[in-house]
């Protein structure tokens, strides 16, 4: 680790990019800068979120780990990410591995040091507050996304089952009551999204009768 950190390079960092040079001066008297050679991990998952860094150079996996000894690449991330906010605002263990991809260089600032700048900059609070929540926003957004990404897999998965993966007619009757209870999902959104579908030209249903007219559809929406 060294001292001496140019404060302008803080604003490439989203935490700090609207923060004016007095600000981003005061804070970049206390960072500091890290090393890590390809492979190295720069914290591990349930290790206490005591610093923030940002990643000037080189590239990053964020691992989770499971139980099961499964791990996930979560996301890779490159220059000026910023990495372990949350957990330190939060005082919180990490949530996941941050391993170096390449050779990485980066900025600390550790948890105490950072607490105090905002006592005394109110606006580094104000800063960290929206920048959670823009996070907090598009986190929303993609957690809505996935779930109707989900809803039509699984009632396309539904459909396929009923039709035996082929086009035409389904023998039997076909109640939207049924689809719902099949799929554990609200008898409504099931009924849009057919009806959405039939719109498309991918089934006829007319709420008893189903006929399926582009099976390759409703297999690539399932997965």
């Amino acid at each position: 680790m060294s001292v001496g950190i140019n404060y302008s390079i803080l604003r490439n960092a989203a935490l700090f990019k609207n923060l004016s040079d007095d600000v981003l001066r005061e804070l970049a008297q206390y960072c500091y800068y890290t090393q890590l050679i390809a492979g190295e991990t720069l914290f591990e998952q349930n290790e206490p979120g005591d610093a923030i860094y940002v990643l000037e150079e080189g590239q990053i996996h964020i691992v989770r780990r499971y139980p099961s000894g499964e791990e996930i690449i979560l996301a890779t991330e490159g220059p000026y990410y910023v990495i372990g906010e949350l957990s330190m605002l939060a005082n919180q263990p990490r949530t996941g591995d941050v391993v170096a991809v390449s050779d990485c260089r980066l900025i600390g600032l550790e948890r105490a040091r950072f607490v105090e700048v905002c006592e005394r900059m109110p606006v580094v609070a104000q800063q960290t507050l929206s920048h959670l929540g823009q996070r907090l926003y598009q986190m929303n957004l993609l957690v809505r996304e996935h779930a109707i990404r989900n809803v039509a897999a699984r009632v396309a998965s539904a459909l396929l089952l009923l039709c035996g993966g082929r086009n035409g007619v389904v023998e039997n009757e076909i109640r939207l009551t049924r689809i719902a209870r099949a799929v554990a999902i609200d008898a409504d959104v099931v009924s849009r999204l057919l009806h959405k579908w039939q719109q498309q030209g991918y089934i006829t249903f007319d709420g008893r009768r189903l006929e399926i007219h582009d099976v390759d559809t409703l297999e690539t929406i399932a997965g």
